[in-house]
């Protein structure tokens, strides 16, 4: 059986479940020639490069309906050929409810509060100014930020927020290496991004029971509804719906079960069927 090359350049979740089955072979990216590549699975800018692995693959694979668009724009490929298959996640192991009780007990604080949870390897550029901007308009005070980033980020954002005074609210994780914990136990995840490409933390925050509001400015909009949807990173009706799910305990609870049943179609057993689907690989 011939089997077919493939080409990403990073090995996604996702890359390397299809890479476990006998039909698909990933071409190192040297070995690329004009003829000999099947499916490039395309993320990111639309460079020079990128560009000539959209016309000459058989098959794109992008990872938003936003990106399929800018392909068609900048490159004039067909429609036909380029498939949209969102960025998958493995299924949850955690419980939210577990997770936000041990969490709470470690940092001493009251189940109670709601925790808003905010992570990124850029802050500045993934809208941390954008978030404080944002809970200095709350009206409702029971929460606390979670913040969580490599030590160098950490430390340039505490002198650049001494000015909002938001020392009893926010707690740092530096080089934290349980990720999933802090995503399971927040409330509510905020990413005023102005970053395009889809945003992953958007889909983890979701399947692990969170509460999610993203900017129109991120392709993960397309899997959110127009409520978690902020127009801009500088939405200034975003801190209104904050204020009413810390208030509205069951309406934040409804959301949470909402996203944890929209993310389960992002499993990457689900992408896998839908990519061996576009491709008649049964």
């Amino acid at each position: 059986m011939n089997k077919l090359n493939i080409y990403s350049k990073s090995k996604t979740l996702l890359i390397n479940e299809l890479l476990k089955l006998e039909n698909f072979e990933f071409k190192e990216e040297k070995k690329i020639t004009q003829d000999n590549l099947d499916v490039y699975f395309h993320s990111g800018a639309i460079n020079k490069i990128a560009s000539t692995y959209i016309i000459n693959a058989k098959i794109v694979i992008a990872n938003s309906k936003s990106a399929k668009k800018e392909i068609i724009e900048k490159t004039q490929v067909k429609s036909e050929k380029i498939h949209v298959i969102y960025p998958a996640i493995k299924k949850p192991t955690l419980n939210a409810k577990d997770a936000k009780k041990q969490l709470c007990e470690e940092l001493e604080i009251s189940k109670k509060e709601r925790i808003i949870f905010f992570t990124s390897r850029t802050l500045k550029t993934n809208g941390v100014k954008e978030l404080f901007d944002i809970v200095m308009s709350l009206n409702n005070r029971n929460f606390k930020i979670i913040i969580a980033s490599d030590s160098e980020q950490i430390n340039t954002l505490k002198f650049q927020i001494a000015k909002y005074k938001l020392d009893d609210k926010v707690i740092f994780y530096e080089n934290f290496k349980e990720m999933d914990l802090l995503y399971a136990a927040c409330d509510i995840f905020v990413l005023p991004t102005y970053v395009k490409n889809f945003s992953l933390s958007i889909l983890k925050a979701m399947s692990l029971k969170s509460a999610v509001f993203v900017s129109a400015t991120n392709s993960a909009k397309e899997i959110v509804d127009v409520f978690s949807t902020m127009e801009s990173p500088e939405d200034p009706n975003t801190s209104f719906k904050i204020d009413a799910l810390l208030k509205e305990k069951a309406d934040l609870k409804l959301i949470k079960k909402q996203n944890a049943k929209i993310a389960k179609e992002f499993y990457v057993e689900r992408q896998k069927e839908r990519v061996l689907s576009i491709l008649n690989i049964t």
